[in-house]
């Protein structure tokens, strides 16, 4: 993947989005990663988050359901964007009945590297057939590890 381009494989993520990476940090000397999202129609927001890193949304197809700690939610469209400076705890969901296609834009990479990590982690650990309290454990630590902090729990 030296480069960039579409031929990363796709990557499965604990809560049911598929992702890609596009362009890795390897890349781009950490610079820069960018990251193709697929979010399941009807998703559940996830626990608002934080990270160092500056991230980019772009909705490519179908929209995104948008939410900052302590602000109300809004509606990003194909075409539109939202930037997550760093350390703003955020949360994002599809209530679509479609898919919604996204691009991530992070800035300095990592994200990829993460989500590298958890595909590994989800193939080794099924969450299907491990036990739920093990599993929860080793994604605190890969959060940990790079640096993504849950510090609420999921809007609604």
């Amino acid at each position: 993947m030296e480069g960039g381009g579409s031929e990363g494989s796709w990557l499965n993520t604990l809560m049911g989005q598929n992702v890609r990476v596009m362009t890795p940090g390897s890349a781009t000397e950490d610079r820069v990663t960018v990251i193709e999202a697929v979010e399941p129609p009807h998703s559940s927001p996830p626990v608002f988050t934080r990270h160092a890193f500056i991230e980019m949304f772009l909705v490519v197809r179908g929209a995104l359901t948008f939410q900052f700690l302590h602000e109300s939610a809004f509606v990003i469209e194909a075409g539109q964007m939202v930037t997550v400076p760093g350390y703003r705890p955020h949360s994002f969901w599809n209530e679509g009945d479609d898919p919604a296609a996204v691009m991530l834009i992070c800035t300095p990479a990592g994200l990829d590297r993460f989500f590298e990590a958890s595909d590994r982690l989800l193939r080794r650990m099924p969450p299907d057939t491990t036990d739920p309290d093990e599993l929860k454990a080793e994604m605190a630590r890969l959060r940990k590890e790079f640096g993504l902090e849950h510090v609420a729990p999921a809007p609604r």
